[in-house]
């Protein structure tokens, strides 16, 4: 029987902790954690112990990290502007990356250099036969939507129209349009690259606009002779459930989370009256990364090449609308 694989997971009080739940229950081991002062690391060992029972150690040093455990694995959940650097000495070091979107990012920084900063990582990862992911964990949504789209199109979706809607709760934190296209822009594209992997935005047809706490853009996306029109906002909103609403050719779904019968959180879509249950978009995501790692998988949900792709339209469509002000 194969060892478990040893996870380090950088920035684990926010978000990072969920991950380490989700890679402690698809039978990995938690190892260590990246913290950024002794007294965070000690809150959060204290948290990951009650939840996982974690009994590894956590740094506030990378490299001594990954000097003294040697992960096979370490999971980026840092702040954008650190993911560039921390998952590359990652990789250096010969550990398999699974990075938080967006993949890399800079505000200070120009398209290009953002660009060749992701490339350079998927560059290293290949030259080292390593493992690179991003976690834009909705590209999991299909087989459950497609569940959805036949039953009521009697065939397989293939895109003329996509329509995107997602929200996020504020939790206090007034962030402008920009902002929130930064944090939640990859989303409904990673859905949109499922579809059409090799498509591009027609320029001509781009429009994008930043107002107040909401970025919307439209544009056609072009792919193979084939052309998709698509419409798409992200926002944040103060309280209540947030929408997070998606299709293709007018099969819209509503996408919600919820435990089963057993306790275990699965995610939903609905439609309708139709509704359909499956593993966790992340937790499936992160299971497929382990799985990947372990050689049982033939790769990631999504590799770091389909999220340089992500970030390439992310780009584009952030240029375009700070272009309108």
């Amino acid at each position: 029987m194969k060892p478990s694989l040893r996870v380090a997971v950088a920035g684990a009080s926010g978000i990072g902790k969920h991950h380490a739940k989700w890679y402690n229950e698809c039978g990995c081991e938690v190892v260590a954690f990246l913290g950024s002062c002794d007294a965070s690391c000690r809150a959060t060992a204290e948290d990951l112990h009650q939840s996982i029972g974690f009994s590894g150690r956590g740094y506030s040093d990378l490299p001594k990290l990954l000097e003294e455990v040697e992960p096979d694995v370490v999971d980026v959940c840092t702040p954008n502007e650190l993911h560039f650097e921390f998952a590359m000495a990652a990789l250096e070091a010969g550990c398999h990356v699974l990075l938080e979107k967006p993949m890399v990012w800079d505000e200070g920084a120009d398209a290009d250099r953002l660009l060749g900063l992701a490339k350079r990582l998927v560059d290293e990862a290949r030259e080292r036969a390593l493992h690179l992911g991003v976690c834009t964990q909705y590209a999991a949504s299909l087989p459950l939507y497609e569940r959805i789209y036949t039953q009521e199109k009697g065939d397989q979706p293939r895109a003329w129209e996509f329509i995107a809607e997602m929200e996020t709760l504020s939790r206090g934190c007034q962030r402008d349009g920009a902002e929130i296209w930064v944090d939640m822009g990859s989303h409904p594209l990673s859905l949109l690259l499922a579809w059409m992997p090799d498509g591009e935005i027609d320029p001509d047809s781009l429009e994008a606009e930043f107002a107040g706490r909401q970025a919307k853009t439209r544009f056609d996306f072009n792919a193979e002779g084939r052309r998709c029109h698509c419409d798409i906002a992200v926002r944040d909103r103060p309280e209540g459930p947030p929408t997070r609403r998606f299709g293709v050719n007018g099969v819209l779904v509503d996408c919600e989370g919820r435990a089963d019968s057993d306790g275990v959180y699965q995610s939903v879509l609905r439609r309708e009256g139709t509704e359909v249950m499956g593993q966790d978009f992340m937790s499936l995501l992160i299971a497929q990364f382990a799985a990947t790692v372990s050689g049982v998988e033939s790769g990631p949900l999504v590799s770091g090449a389909t999220g340089v792709r992500n970030l390439e339209l992310q780009l584009q469509i952030y240029n375009a609308a700070l272009a309108r002000r």
